[in-house]
């Protein structure tokens, strides 16, 4: 049974007891008496901000569901981004000025740890009023704002208890995806919330986390998603533990990766279609075969695209999940069986114009695909080049060998040639990269502003992205996402990019320095060992000791690895060493 979400915080005290558990921490229990004082909290810190609308970011789904709940309770709505990157926070700026959670800024607003007010009930809001905004993935595009109403998100969350409700039982919700977009804000926090099933705050960004959870729980739900579905390390996953349901969305998964999937956990993943604008679409296992079967009461139909093209027959969508009553017209090919299942096809043809042509980005990169030492191909078009193409390319073994042997000159122009007398000269791309895979955000996605990063002529990135930061007693913990687009990759190495390990001990100093100040003068570098190479898309975690009294600064770079016969994980190092400073020295 689902509780509407208006109903749960409009009168809190009728919605559960406030013992009945909510989220889990570890061996951290929250309860709903927890989240109603927090939700007070957020109440006291927002009354007082002179406007309606608010970018809400906090990494904590427990600690941002109280946030968003005193928004509500307070007529206001959020605002919320994918990330906290500087560029998603500029986006914001021109939107509004307000900013709650975890900004790096200075003037943000955050909650008191605890609230001298209490809960009173309130008039529950309208069904049709606004509730959020967020913002598409960017897969096709500038991230976009994407209202939506508490209709929608109710009607989405009712379509998700009716079809697998009954399945999930009373199972444990667990997430490696962020709550920061409409997958995961439904499946990983509104779902469990309004159904009385307790989750995992946390996101969970290994696997060997999901098992610790397994171990703990009886019975779980995954919430995943392609990028780490298709990464599964050797695991000793607990036999004993049920679990109830698989899920990913986001991108199709590889049938490869889903089959390995079920082959390991006994269970078959359930794939989610749909998008920010549309919500939820369909749903299929591909152990049972590759057609889509749609969510309750969302109807779909076919329309042949502008281009009279018979081949590009769009996929229409209708359902509640929308803003309003009429057909949304997808980007999607698709057709339909007899029995009202679908298959999608790819999407429609991008059409970009070029020197005054139009080009089909999308048959461009199906011939590059075609080609010999080609595993994936994107091509973007590039206005601060001069509205040139840029084709960037993943090349599989034999296609880095041959880059090794012929150069970047000698394979640009091998693939040239062969789209030379397939496509007008116009819509040969000028620019060309060479890269190991494509550059994934922390939600799997490829989008259009990191492909268009990887030829920027603005200065790369030289840190990684801070992800969490923690301290530990006398040690600082950081885990750092390493983007594709990074400085230190272009050239090291052609096709399969490399950290530099010296790259890795200046990242130690730079945030040595950050956290405790002046250290000295760096005077040498002690038992430094580089153990395993550093690629893009990674997540590492950064532990840092500082002994002012040696001088010396401890660091060590680690990546969750495999499972021992036992039940502690163990950590894959990758760098680690001692940095000297001479005390009492300037920098």
């Amino acid at each position: 049974m689902i509780t509407p979400l208006r109903h749960l915080f409009a009168a809190p005290a009728d919605a559960y007891a406030g013992s009945r558990i909510v989220a889990l921490d570890g061996a951290e229990v929250r309860t709903w008496a927890q989240l109603c004082m927090r939700i007070a909290a957020w109440e006291q810190a927002l009354a007082e901000v002179d406007g309606d609308l608010i970018a809400l970011y906090q990494r904590d789904s427990f600690e941002f569901m109280a946030a968003l709940a005193a928004l509500w309770r307070l007529g206001k709505k959020a605002l919320v981004p994918a990330n906290n990157l500087p560029a998603s926070c500029t986006q914001l700026a021109a939107i509004t000025p307000h900013f709650a959670g975890d900004f790096p800024h200075d003037q943000v607003i955050s909650a008191p740890t605890s609230a001298e007010c209490s809960l009173a009930s309130i008039a529950v809001p309208d069904i049709h009023a606004p509730a959020l905004i967020l913002f598409t993935s960017g897969s096709t595009g500038n991230p976009e704002p994407v209202a939506k109403s508490f209709a929608q998100l109710e009607s989405e969350l009712s379509a998700l208890e009716t079809q697998w409700g009954s399945q999930l039982g009373d199972a444990t919700i667990t997430s490696s995806v962020s709550h920061h977009h409409i997958y995961g804000l439904l499946f990983r926090l509104f779902w469990p919330l309004c159904s009385g099933r307790p989750l995992v705050a946390r996101e969970r960004d290994y696997w060997e986390e999901l098992a610790e959870d397994a171990r703990q729980f009886q019975r779980i739900a995954i919430i995943s998603s392609p990028a780490h579905l298709s990464r599964i390390p050797p695991l000793d996953w607990p036999e004993q533990t049920q679990i109830a349901a698989i899920f990913s969305s986001g991108a199709p998964l590889a049938i490869d990766a889903a089959l390995a999937a079920k082959a390991r956990f006994g269970h078959a993943v359930t794939e989610v279609y749909g998008s920010t604008e549309t919500g939820g679409i369909g749903w299929r296992e591909q152990d049972q075969g590759s057609v889509w079967t749609c969510l309750p009461d969302v109807q779909i139909a076919l329309i042949t695209s502008d281009d009279a093209n018979n081949e590009n027959q769009l996929l229409q969508v209708r359902s509640k999940h929308l803003a309003d009553d009429n057909w949304y017209t997808s980007a999607d090919r698709a057709s339909l069986d007899a029995d009202g299942r679908f298959s999608l096809c790819g999407r429609a043809d991008r059409i970009a114009k070029v020197g005054g042509k139009r080009i089909s980005l999308s048959a461009i990169e199906r011939i590059l695909e075609q080609q010999q030492g080609v595993a994936q191909a994107r091509v973007i078009m590039l206005p601060e080049r001069g509205d040139r193409l840029g084709a960037v390319v993943v090349l599989d073994n034999d296609g880095n060998k041959r880059l090794v042997d012929q150069g970047k000159n000698g394979i640009n122009q091998q693939f040239k040639n062969a789209l030379e007398n397939t496509v007008d000269r116009v819509a040969i791309p000028r620019y060309w990269r060479y890269l190991g895979e494509l550059p994934r955000n922390r939600q799997g996605k490829t989008t259009q502003a990191d492909l268009a990063q990887l030829f920027s002529t603005d200065e790369l990135p030289r840190l990684p992205e801070l992800v969490a930061s923690e301290q530990q007693g006398d040690a600082l913990l950081l885990s750092l996402f390493i983007p594709a687009n990074l400085y230190y990759f272009d050239g090291h190495f052609p096709g399969r990019p490399v950290l530099p390990g010296v790259v890795q001990t200046h990242w130690a100093v730079h945030y040595g320095r950050e956290h405790w100040g002046d250290l000295g003068q760096f005077t040498a570098l002690e038992a430094v060992k580089f153990q395993q190479v550093v690629t893009a898309n990674q997540t590492l975690l950064l532990r840092l000791e500082y002994q002012p009294d040696k001088g010396k600064l401890y660091f060590t770079f680690t990546s969750k690895g495999t499972f021992t016969s036992g039940s502690a994980a163990e950590s894959i190092a990758h760098a680690s060493g001692r940095v000297v400073f001479e005390k009492g020295q300037a920098r």
